[in-house]
């Protein structure tokens, strides 16, 4: 009666993996990592607009982050101009790292100092 009634569990406990791993690949494609948006926030260290880069720092790591003609440049929820984006700014860049690792953002918000 034992045996009947441990093997019936370990069925059960069987399907029920089955039934999950089966829920899992159906998962958005949304929540992998290659979709997963970057974002790294800190203080500009430098501009530089012939290679389409700023250099920002947070704490003593300093991050290059590339922008292009598609780039929003933003204050909260208002568009503003680039001009605005001053060495010691502080800022948070949203984007994707591409095939080479390297940080291509999508949106720059300039933010208030703390």
């Amino acid at each position: 009666m034992r045996r009947v009634l441990v093997l019936a569990l370990l069925a059960v406990f069987a399907g029920l993996g089955v039934a999950v791993r089966g829920t899992r690949a159906q998962e958005p494609a949304a929540k992998t990592k290659a979709a997963k948006q970057a974002r790294w926030e800190g203080y500009v260290v430098r501009d530089n607009p012939a290679t389409s880069t700023l250099d920002v720092r947070r704490k003593n790591v300093e991050k290059r982050i590339h922008y292009g003609d598609s780039t929003k440049w933003t204050q909260g929820t208002k568009s503003i101009d680039k001009g605005e984006f001053k060495q010691n700014s502080r800022v948070i860049c949203l984007g994707n790292y591409d095939e080479k690792g390297e940080f291509q953002a999508s949106r720059i918000d300039l933010r208030l100092p703390k």
